[in-house]
C-alpha cells in the first residue's frame, strides 16, 4: 500500500511558483520490465471511466452514470465516493487537477428544451477531494447554456489546468475542450484565468492559426472541415515550455464531405493533428491565443483511428504523446464481402510522440512522414494477432509511457472504407463471441544518453484473466445500430502517480458489473525529484516547510531503472 504524497497541502502551497513543473526524470535504459497489477472495485457500473492523479499521490475516477467523482488515497485499493454530486445527468467525463491539487470534472449536459435543446459542456471544481464542487460559468456569468456556451452543439470534452508562478488554485488556468458538433467540425476551447469558476466566450482553434504556420495551416484547415475526435488538452507544468498549451484531435480529409461527417463516423479518421499555443510574458494564454498546428502522424486512406477515441498526453517535460489503434496493414480484401479476416485486417496498437514539446514526432526508426514534422512510422506496442481497441496512455518521464487497451484474439471484419464492421460480425443476424482482455504495456522510448531510440522495448501483459466483456465494441459512437454492443462506451482510462505507478479505470460488464481500476505493482517507472536552483522569492518559506519539502523528495526513488 503507498501512502498519498504531499497531502493536504504539504507541498502545495510551495509548489504554487517556483516548484511547479520542476519534477524531472532522467534518462531510462531501454529494456524490458515485469509488469503486474491488482484489480480493484472502484464503484457501481458505468461506462467511459476515467482516472487521474494528482501531485501528492491521491487517484480520483469518474464514468457514466456516477454523476460524482471518486477518490483513493492508497494507489487505487480502496474507493471512497465524494459526498455530493457535480451534476444531475452525466455525458462525456474527464478528469484533471492543478499543482494545488484541486480536482477538475468537465460532463456533457443537454440544455434547453424541445427544438431548442442543444449539448453543451459544463466544466466543475473540487477544493476538498470531490466531495463539494462549483460550476464553471460561461459567456459572461451565463449559467443557463453550460460552460461552453456554443450555438452549434458540442461532444467530447476535455479539461486541464496549471497554476502560473505566482498564484494560487483560486486563480488557476483553465482550458475546456472540445468539438463543434452541428457547426464547422472545429476543436474550440474556453478559458478560466480565475480557477475555473468564469469562462472566457468560446475560441476557435482553427480559426487562430499561426500566419507562420504555412502547409501545417492549410492541412489542418482542410482535413479538419468535415469531421474531428478530439483527444485532448493537456497543459506543461514544466520542461523548456512552461504553461504551453496543447490540443489534440484526429481527422478525417476532404474525401470524407458527404459521408455525413461528425454524425456518422463513416470515414477513416487517420489524421493525427495537435495545435500549441505558449502564453505571453504575464505567463497565461489569453481567451483567443493563437495557435502552431502540427501533423502527428496520418496513417492514409482507409486506414482508421477512430476507435472511437485515441489516448493523449504530455509528460513532465511538455512532451506530447499519441496512443491509438489503427489497422495499418490494412489493403482491400480486408473490405471484401465474407472475406476471412488475416493478420493484415487486425486493428494494432501503436504509438507516435514529440521529443522537442510538439515540433517534430517519431514512432519507430528515424524517418519522417511526408509533411515536415510528421512521423513516418509508429511503434507497433501489442506483439499479439487479434483486435486491439480503445488506447489508454499516461506519460511519466520524457519517454517513459505507459499505454492500456483492450483486446481479443479474433480480426473483427472491417467494410471496405476501413471502418470496422457494426456489430462486429458479417453474417446475417450473427451476434458476436468476441472475448475481451485488459492489457497493460510500458516502454522507455529513449536511450541512456536521453536521445530517442528508434527501437524502444516494450513490456507488456494480459490483466484480467478472465473477460472483462463478451460481444461486440461497437467504435461509430451515436451512428451505433441497434444491434451492436456499446455496453462500455466509448473509451478507457490510464494515468500515473508520483510513485511511476500506472491506474487504468475500465468497465466490467462481464464478471463483476462494476467500475475497476488496474493498480500496477510490479514494473512502474522509477522517478526522481530534482529541485534545481530557485529564485529568491521561492527560498523564504518556513522552515517546516522547506523540511517536508526535502523529505519528500528524498523519499522518491532514484531514475534511471525499472523497479
Amino acid at each position: 500500500m503507498r501512502p498519498s504524497l504531499l497531502r493536504n497541502g504539504v507541498l502545495a502551497g510551495f509548489a504554487m511558483g517556483s516548484l511547479a513543473g520542476v519534477l524531472l526524470a532522467s534518462p531510462i535504459s531501454s529494456r524490458a520490465a515485469t509488469l503486474s497489477f491488482t484489480i480493484n472495485p472502484v464503484g457501481a457500473y458505468g461506462g467511459e471511466p476515467s482516472i487521474t492523479s494528482d501531485a501528492g499521490g491521491t487517484l480520483y475516477e469518474a464514468s457514466l452514470l456516477a454523476a460524482a467523482a471518486f477518490r483513493s488515497t492508497n494507489g487505487g485499493v480502496s474507493w471512497t465516493r465524494g459526498t455530493t454530486n457535480a451534476f444531475g445527468s452525466t455525458g462525456d467525463d474527464c478528469l484533471s487537477t492543478d499543482q494545488g491539487l484541486s480536482v477538475y470534472l468537465c460532463n456533457l449536459t443537454i440544455t434547453g428544451v424541445g427544438a431548442t435543446s442543444v449539448l453543451q459542456a459544463d466544466a466543475y471544481k473540487s477544493v476538498d477531494q470531490g466531495n463539494h464542487w462549483t460550476h464553471g460559468a460561461g459567456l459572461g456569468g451565463n449559467t443557463t447554456c453550460g460552460t461552453s456556451c456554443s450555438p452549434f452543439g458540442v461532444d467530447r470534452d476535455w479539461i486541464d489546468a496549471t497554476i502560473p508562478p505566482g498564484g494560487t488554485t483560486s486563480n488557476a488556468e483553465v482550458v475546456l475542450m472540445y468539438h463543434d458538433f452541428y457547426g464547422p467540425s472545429h476543436i474550440w476551447v474556453n478559458v478560466s484565468q480565475d480557477g475555473g469558476a468564469t469562462f472566457a466566450t468560446a475560441s476557435d482553434v482553427l480559426a487562430n492559426l499561426s500566419p507562420s504556420a504555412g502547409a501545417g495551416d492549410a492541412l489542418a484547415l482542410a482535413d479538419t472541415a468535415c469531421s474531428t475526435v478530439p483527444a485532448g488538452v493537456k497543459i506543461a507544468k514544466g520542461g523548456p515550455h512552461p504553461g504551453r498549451v496543447f490540443v489534440a484531435w484526429i481527422a478525417a480529409d476532404p474525401s470524407s464531405f458527404g459521408t455525413g461527417c461528425n454524425l456518422s463516423q463513416a470515414q477513416a479518421f487517420h489524421n493525427l493533428f495537435i495545435a500549441y499555443t505558449d502564453p505571453p510574458a504575464s505567463g497565461r494564454i489569453g481567451a483567443a491565443p493563437t495557435w502552431t498546428p502540427q501533423l502527428a502522424f496520418d496513417a492514409g486512406a482507409t486506414h482508421d483511428s477512430s476507435t472511437p477515441f485515441v489516448g493523449f498526453d504530455i509528460d513532465d517535460q511538455g512532451n506530447p504523446y499519441y496512443g491509438f489503434a489503427n489497422n495499418l496493414n490494412w489493403d482491400p480484401t480486408c473490405g471484401a464481402p465474407l472475406n476471412p479476416q488475416t493478420p493484415n485486417c487486425e486493428y494494432d496498437m501503436y504509438l507516435v510522440w514529440s521529443p522537442d514539446q510538439g515540433t517534430t514526432w517519431r514512432g519507430s526508426g528515424t524517418s519522417s512522414g511526408l509533411i515536415p514534422g510528421s512521423a513516418g512510422s509508429p511503434s507497433k506496442v501489442n506483439a499479439d494477432v487479434g483486435t486491439h481497441w480503445f488506447p489508454a496512455i499516461a506519460a511519466a518521464g520524457k519517454g517513459l509511457v505507459d499505454v492500456a487497451y483492450l483486446e481479443t484474439s479474433d480480426i473483427i471484419p472491417t467494410d471496405p472504407s476501413g471502418k470496422q464492421h457494426p456489430g462486429g460480425c458479417l453474417a446475417p443476424g450473427c451476434t458476436s463471441t468476441d472475448q475481451w482482455f485488459l492489457w497493460g504495456a510500458q516502454a522507455s522510448l529513449v536511450d541512456s544518453g536521453g536521445n530517442p531510440d528508434p527501437s524502444p522495448v516494450w513490456s507488456r501483459t494480459q490483466i484480467t484473466p478472465s473477460p472483462m466483456h463478451i460481444g461486440d465494441i461497437c467504435n461509430l459512437g451515436i451512428a451505433c445500430p441497434p444491434t451492436a454492443n456499446r455496453n462500455l462506451a466509448d473509451f478507457i482510462s490510464e494515468t500515473v502517480d508520483p510513485t511511476g505507478c500506472a491506474h487504468i479505470a475500465y468497465a466490467d460488464d462481464n464478471i463483476a458489473n462494476v467500475v475497476e481500476s488496474a493498480n500496477q505493482t510490479a514494473g512502474c517507472f522509477s522517478l526522481n525529484v530534482t529541485v534545481p536552483e530557485l529564485a529568491w522569492p521561492a527560498l523564504f518559506v518556513p522552515a517546516g516547510a522547506l523540511a517536508a519539502v526535502i523529505i519528500v523528495v528524498r523519499r522518491r526513488r532514484t531514475v534511471g531503472t525499472l523497479a
